[in-house]
């Protein structure tokens, strides 16, 4: 247990610790003595560090310097090491008077004081796990801290006196606010970013018309413009089923006073809470939400619906605001900084861990929080409204106010009051900028994505005085009056509280003659100039890369970042309470960021997952909205990263397309130019290859007119099973146990991946040039999910973070194969020289067809490979849970043991039977992308395609009419794999799990009394998106293609 070393300079009296028996130490001595005792004095403390440097021994130096060491660096303890059983044995072996034991003592007693809170700021329970619609609970111990309904905190005391009679606020409109001319931001900054903001201001601050002290939102960071700022409202906007919001709306009816962008926002926000909830529902993390409906060994409440509701709505909340708080400071303050202009990993994370510094503390976090007038005013961002904007809220007003070209505070007021009145209490009922909901209430995703690249594209104005727009004088006149109802302080003296110079001059505060000239006229001397219109008229910061992006007022720039810090980390929901247990492990992942894709930003999970279908996956209208397009390719250039993005403006692309007849998925996948693999459009066409459709499977196709392939695949399988259950098995609990998919049969599929498509395999330690089984698998998988994933935010997320291991993986491949065509192929570690014969053999015939190394790489093997790496893991696992059923549903391994061993493992009997349970089982998806529009019959329906959709292609049409999978029904499947005749890499991945999956069940079933091991590691977990089935990975953080795990067990 570590000590403060600066604890060890202190002069404290050994009597504060002492126990009750110490010895007493000499009374203090008469004055008369002094003499005398000055000399007992010294002798005595003579005698006392005597004493003391006697303990110090070697092994007491050694403990003291661990200290000081541990200090220093904030490592964690190495508890192996006895430290703090070495800081027991330092301070016993001290005298128990001298002042150095009371110090380490005491030392030792705050350390152990200060490892726990006191009070404890995080409880368990509804109450305080979730936030409350008002935002009581933040803070604990003042739970009404921060909430809605409570008066405005002040920052600065006000010390000058100021002058009674104050300028007119109409006159200070007129004279330093009003916009003459626009002035467009020097830094190119879209008005997407003032939308952001305009959700912040009015998250936190919605000051009562009756009692102007009074903020009726919370402090914190809730998102309340959607949810609401109370109980009432927040039911307003939920279904209260299945912890869901109504369809495209929000709670707070200010918003429908601002450009529709802002409203968009807001929507995509909503969308986003109903896909949270949806899969959160899905995937049940650990039961959390099913046990709440069905509850086990008690009886089932009879407010359970409700309840689960809540769960639901409450989690989803959690998850939904923290993308919030994510796109706050990965994109908003990243762009406020001008980190978005650097190549750069840094950001201002309030968050952020804090070890102890040298001798120091660590920063206080979850404390609650408070919003304050003064920064009421310093978030009234109007200089910044876009001509675009602008005129919007002249046709709105006009609307509103009619044609009066001047109105009173009064009927301004008024007006709006009886505005508001009219509004529906159903959020759902209220008019949104003029569209018309769909059946299922929802929007056109088109007319939404409209509003938003409008609004990405459109420049923001700068910030500075006289440039205001005027249609919002009576908003700004009114601002001024609450300012001056609050009693704050003047700018100066605000200035100062955060350390800032004081303005000396009216130059100082904006070196414009006629702004100087008016100031000087309005207020005589700058001590006087209010608070509000001073942050406001300010000159404004200039860029500086990084540094100055949002290039505002000076003092301004330097309050938000406090302000920032203050909101998330006193945040408790965004500090120590912001956890994957909150939040469950796949709801965390969604709302977190990852520095390896878009430098942390994460603008794209939202756009993406609201709008799947508006705009493509690399879509910087997506990915960096809050500066104009022209400008982030301006930006991206510069940063060599511009490849990366389409910069094209978006046109809204048809949904996904999911095929069910055989006819009509032959004909997408039957390898003509009208189809392509997505894979094309990711990172062949990068490659500056194109696209040939009649070419596209001659590896493929090679393959399966190749003698001895199914020979070789089986003797393959029935090696690498047996191997890797040898290797891997373990004891367990008086059983043989094995995660078979995780360490055999994966392990197997990427090895015979890697040998079939000659990808580099091997120990890593032996070569850097080869990859081990691991590397292989995530790369494969990478591949695959490039074409074959459908939500457009995880393709991007892949393809981002693997595409430079992708690319590098290409590399040697490329090698191998151009050596390869001269007949100098090589052998590694895990190479059956009969699969690499054969691969040998058809990259030689492949190169005969006029098909370069580079071309045989990224349109053939590597395609290819992940194919088959990702079919075989989904084939293999779904036919093992299958076999090992649930209850009475079990196959009788015994007997399949027995077919197989009779009748042979590739007979055509077993054939069958593993093609039933295949049909029965999810499908591996394949899209296709349609290079021109045309017309597809699928079944007795003619559809048609249009150019650039995405087609799903159900590979086992027929399996929604099996019923059973017998092994008596075995005998009666058709001779032929019905997968045959799509050719490609579907009819190879149908040809090699026949050929290799009855090896491997024989191995399996040969196991004593094979079954799942219990409890969930005994189960594949799935989830479940619109047509297509993936899994989650072993922590249920993440979707992937493939199965990640399912452990065995048997009888030793």
């Amino acid at each position: 247990m570590p000590l403060s070393l600066s604890k060890l300079k202190g002069s404290r009296s050994a009597r504060e610790s002492r126990p009750d028996k110490t010895p007493v130490v000499q009374e203090r001595p008469r004055s008369s003595d002094s003499s005398t005792s000055a000399s007992t004095s010294e002798t005595k403390r003579s005698d006392q560090i005597l004493d003391v440097l006697k303990t110090f021994n070697l092994k007491n130096l050694r403990t003291v310097k661990d200290v000081a060491l541990q200090q220093i660096d904030g490592e964690p303890i190495d508890d192996k090491t006895y430290l703090m059983e070495r800081i027991v044995q330092l301070v016993a072996d001290l005298p128990i008077s001298s002042r150095t034991s009371a110090t380490l003592t005491n030392a030792f007693l705050n350390q152990l004081w200060t490892d726990l809170k006191h009070p404890p700021q995080s409880y368990l329970g509804a109450d305080y796990v979730y936030r409350k619609a008002d935002g009581t609970n933040n803070n604990i111990l003042w739970p009404h801290l921060g909430a809605a309904k409570q008066p405005y905190a002040r920052t600065v005391r006000p010390r000058l006196m100021q002058p009674v009679a104050r300028p007119d606020p109409g006159v200070i409109f007129e004279s330093l606010l009003a916009r003459k001319k626009f002035r467009p931001h020097p830094n190119k900054i879209s008005s997407v970013l003032f939308y952001v903001a305009s959700i912040i201001i009015h998250d936190i601050f919605h000051t009562n018309h009756e009692d102007y002290s009074i903020s009726d939102t919370s402090s914190y960071l809730d998102l309340a413009p959607l949810y609401g700022s109370s109980a009432k409202e927040q039911e307003a906007v939920r279904t209260m089923r299945d912890g869901k919001l109504k369809p495209d709306c929000f709670s707070d009816v200010r918003i429908l006073g601002f450009p529709p962008g802002v409203g968009v926002l807001l929507i995509m926000f909503n969308r986003f809470h109903n896909h949270i909830a949806e899969n959160l529902a899905r995937i049940d993390e650990s039961g959390r939400f099913s046990r709440i409906l069905n509850p086990q060994g008690k009886p089932r409440p009879p407010n359970a619906e409700k309840l689960y509701d809540e769960a639901l709505f409450q989690t989803a909340r959690l998850i939904t605001t923290g993308l919030y708080a994510n796109v706050i400071l990965k994109d908003y303050v990243r762009t406020i900084l001008n980190l978005n202009r650097v190549d750069s990993l840094w950001n201002l994370d309030p968050r952020s861990e804090e070890g102890n510094a040298i001798f120091g503390h660590k920063i206080p976090e979850a404390t609650g929080n408070s919003v304050s007038a003064e920064f009421n005013l310093v978030y009234r961002w109007h200089s910044c409204v876009s001509e675009r904007d602008e005129q919007w809220t002249k046709e709105a007003y006009t609307k509103l106010f009619g044609h009066q070209t001047s109105l009173s505070m009064g009927q301004f007021l008024g007006a709006l009051n009886e505005w508001a009145k009219k509004l529906s209490p159903d959020p759902v009922k209220r008019e949104f900028a003029g569209l018309q909901r769909q059946p299922d209430n929802k929007y056109p995703d088109e007319e939404l994505a409209a509003i938003w690249t409008a609004s990405v594209s459109d420049v923001a104005g700068s910030y500075g005085a006289a440039h205001v727009p005027e249609i919002l004088k009576n908003v700004e006149v009114l601002g001024i009056i609450q300012s001056r109802s609050w009693n704050l302080a003047s700018l100066n003296e605000f200035r100062e509280y955060f350390k800032l110079e004081p303005h000396k001059t009216f130059e100082d505060i904006n070196p414009d003659p006629l702004i100087v000239e008016q100031l000087r006229r309005l207020y005589g001397h700058p001590d006087n100039v209010e608070i509000y219109p001073g942050v406001v008229i300010e000159a404004a910061k200039e860029p500086k890369l990084p540094g100055s992006g949002l290039c505002t007022n000076f003092t301004t720039s330097r309050a938000i970042l406090s302000d920032a810090v203050a909101l998330v980390r006193g945040d408790r929901f965004y500090t120590i309470d912001y956890t994957p247990a909150n939040l469950t492990n796949w709801g965390f992942t969604q709302a977190d960021y990852d520095l390896a894709i878009n430098n942390g930003c994460v603008f794209y999970k939202l756009v993406l997952t609201a709008l799947p279908n508006s705009y493509r996956q690399n879509s910087v209208y997506a990915h960096y909205p809050l500066v104009i397009p022209e400008e982030n390719k301006s930006i991206l250039t510069k940063l060599k990263k511009a490849d990366l993005y389409n910069f094209d403006k978006p046109t809204n692309l048809p949904a996904t397309l999911a095929l069910g007849s055989s006819e009509a998925c032959r004909t997408v996948m039957g390898g003509t130019s009208a189809f392509r693999s997505s894979w094309d459009a990711q990172l062949f066409s990068a490659q500056g290859l194109q696209h040939n459709g009649e070419r596209a499977s001659i590896v493929a196709h090679k393959l399966l007119q190749t003698e001895g392939l199914q020979a070789a695949a089986d003797a393959f399988y029935k090696d690498a099973i047996t191997t890797l259950l040898r290797n891997n098995a373990y004891q367990l609990a008086g059983y043989h146990q094995v995660d078979v998919v995780r360490d055999v049969f994966n392990i197997a599929h990427a090895q015979f991946a890697a040998n079939l498509f000659l990808l580099p395999l091997g120990s890593k330690s032996k070569s850097h040039a080869k990859y081990a089984e691991q590397d292989i698998v995530a790369l494969l998988s990478a591949i695959y999910s490039c074409a074959n994933m459908e939500q457009p935010a995880r393709r991007f997320a892949v393809v981002k973070k693997k595409q430079k291991a992708i690319l590098q993986l290409a590399a040697r491949l490329q090698e191998e194969v151009s050596n390869g065509i001269k007949g100098n192929f090589s052998l590694h570690s895990h190479s059956p020289v009969q699969l690499r014969s054969l691969a040998a053999q058809v990259i030689q015939e492949a190169s005969k067809s006029g098909l370069s190394p580079a071309d045989i790489v990224w349109s053939q093997l590597l395609p290819l490979a992940a194919w088959v790496f990702v079919n075989q893991s989904r084939v293999f696992a779904e036919v093992l849970d299958h076999i090992l059923g649930e209850g009475d549903k079990k196959t009788d391994i015994a007997e399949l043991k027995q077919m197989l061993d009779q009748e042979g493992s590739s007979s055509a009997k077993a054939q069958s039977y593993f093609r039933e349970i295949c049909r029965l089982r999810p499908s591996t998806p394949i899209f296709r992308e349609a290079t021109s529009s045309q017309t597809v019959i699928d079944g007795r329906n003619q559809i048609q395609v249009s150019a650039g959709q995405r087609i799903l292609c159900d590979t086992d049409p027929t399996a929604a009419n099996r019923d059973s999978t017998g092994l008596s029904d075995a005998g009666q499947g058709q001779p032929e794999d019905p997968l045959l005749p799509f050719g490609g890499e579907v009819a190879l991945g149908a040809r090699l799990r026949l050929a290799t999956l009855g090896s491997t069940l024989s191995v399996l079933c040969g196991l004593e009394k094979l079954s799942r091991a219990v409890g969930p590691t005994g189960q594949l977990r799935r989830l479940k998106e619109g047509d297509v089935v993936n899994y989650l990975n072993v922590e249920e953080s993440m979707v992937q293609s493939y199965p990640a795990s399912l452990t065995v067990r048997w009888e030793a």
